[in-house]
């Protein structure tokens, strides 16, 4: 185990950016004429500051794999490296029966090289996380959460830790036309299936918590041997995947591997003035560890400032999985607000059916276990949960931003559930936020 410790921190330490890299970057990239030309002073009157904007880590963006390209006018005749990163340190307490109490550190370093290759760009990316390691035994808690398993049981009232391979992926994307064709390879990496994963969104980059709807939506960004072809033009885009559909074991500090036995599409719409939208669907093969059956999973999206080039940023999103022992769906509205470049303001609102018995017991129905699936429709409730917050934060030394931050989390607790829950819990973070890197195509300003 220590071995595996040490092999995770000199990970994060060949991902963490070099004191020039970003000057490097800039350097390379710099249009000599502009580069030349003097910026215009004027005494009477100053230029107005930018308007602050907000930070995003969209993979599939910064990939290229969207139908209008962020780094198109970039030329890249050898190797532009890119590194990005968040850590936080934070005391997390949830309340009620079910609540627990720890101190604990969620985080991901993600590094990428990019190319010019055969009048198109390849791109390497490598994104690892410790929370093996930093999150308590079972994950971070959090009420009300499902989703996966740890020795043979389900996790409930807690967030799994991400696995410390995130993501290992390689894309090429060339223009054909007035759009572009891409293709990924990805031994670990996303479908197409659900919209840009919660820690990448910028309606949610400063939010510590994933979404109580997690498992209906985005839970796919960890995915096993997935392979993404996709192309756009214009304002929309098409994307078909196959990939490995059994969700991560409890074995964090590998990759699981696994044949592709699954299929998802996905519409992406870039409707204009900010707005963009997302369809998709999916067959996943055998999804859960304890429970036997396969899962058709739906999501549609409705995203304002999703590239973070504004101060506001807003997801409005459904998702819902069909299983054989029912059908659950969940609604999502959360919204991020950078007021000024060091006064940053987060909200989330969700509503999630939820399987009753579990919630109420913490274990599987009766009639499940490892070897079978559920006989009947399981018997659901709805969770209702309100998440505001606030992070003050700076810019430390080039692209390191540092921040304080706090959340307060309000529940509508169906009366079924008050035994195991109470009636009214209360829930918060309090942290200190590490953050570093942009998105190649960001402007100077964005993610203060």
């Amino acid at each position: 185990m220590f071995r595996r410790h040490v092999l995770a921190v000199l990970t994060l330490a060949v991902v963490w950016p070099p004191p020039s890299a970003e000057a490097q970057h800039q350097h390379e990239h710099t249009p000599p004429a502009v580069a030349a030309s003097p910026a215009p002073t004027s005494a009477a009157s100053p230029a107005a500051a930018p308007a602050p904007t907000l930070f995003e880590s969209d993979m599939s963006r910064m990939a290229g794999m969207t139908p209008r390209d962020p780094m198109a006018e970039m030329e890249m005749p050898s190797w532009s490296l890119m590194t990005m990163g968040i850590v936080r340190l934070q005391y997390n307490r949830q309340g009620g029966p079910s609540g627990d109490e720890v101190v604990e550190s969620s985080n991901w370093a993600m590094g990428m090289a990019q190319r010019d290759l055969a009048g198109g760009r390849v791109t390497v990316m490598l994104m690892n996380s410790l929370e093996p390691a930093t999150f308590h035994h079972g994950g971070t808690p959090e009420l009300f959460q499902t989703g996966e398993a740890l020795e043979g049981q389900p996790l409930v009232d807690r967030q799994h830790p991400h696995d410390f391979f995130m993501n290992l992926s390689v894309t090429y994307r060339r223009p054909v036309g007035r759009g572009a064709l891409w293709l990924q390879l990805a031994p670990v990496g996303e479908p197409a299936l659900g919209p840009v994963a919660f820690m990448h969104r910028a309606s949610a980059g400063e939010n510590p918590t994933a979404p109580l709807g997690h498992h209906w939506q985005d839970s796919s960004h960890i995915t096993n041997n997935v392979i993404t072809v996709g192309g756009g033009r214009g304002r929309v885009g098409v994307e078909a995947s196959v990939f490995h559909g059994r969700e991560p074991d409890e074995h964090r500090w590998n990759i699981d591997g696994g044949a592709p036995d699954s299929v998802s599409g996905r519409v992406k719409l870039l409707i204009g003035r900010g707005w963009s939208a997302q369809v998709s669907h999916g067959f996943v093969k055998d999804a859960e560890q304890l429970v036997e059956g396969d899962l058709r999973r739906t999501t549609a999206s409705l995203h304002y400032g999703a590239e973070g080039d504004r101060p506001w940023a807003l997801t409005f999103l459904w998702g819902r999985n069909a299983e054989d022992h029912g059908t659950s769906d969940s609604l999502l509205a959360e919204a991020a607000w950078q007021a000024t470049a060091r006064d940053h303001l987060y909200a989330r609102a969700e509503w999630v059916e939820k399987d009753l018995e579990l919630l109420a017991t913490k274990h599987l129905h009766d009639d499940d276990d490892a070897h079978g699936g559920a006989s009947e429709d399981e018997a659901t409730v709805p969770v209702k949960a309100f998440t505001a917050g606030y992070v003050r934060s700076f810019d430390l030394w080039r692209s390191v931003n540092v921040g304080l931050g706090a959340d307060i989390t309000l529940y509508g607790v169906d009366p079924a559930l008050h035994e195991a829950y109470g009636s009214w819990p209360v829930s918060t973070h309090v942290f200190a936020r590490l953050r570093w890197g942009r998105p190649h195509g960001a402007s100077a300003h964005a993610g203060h």
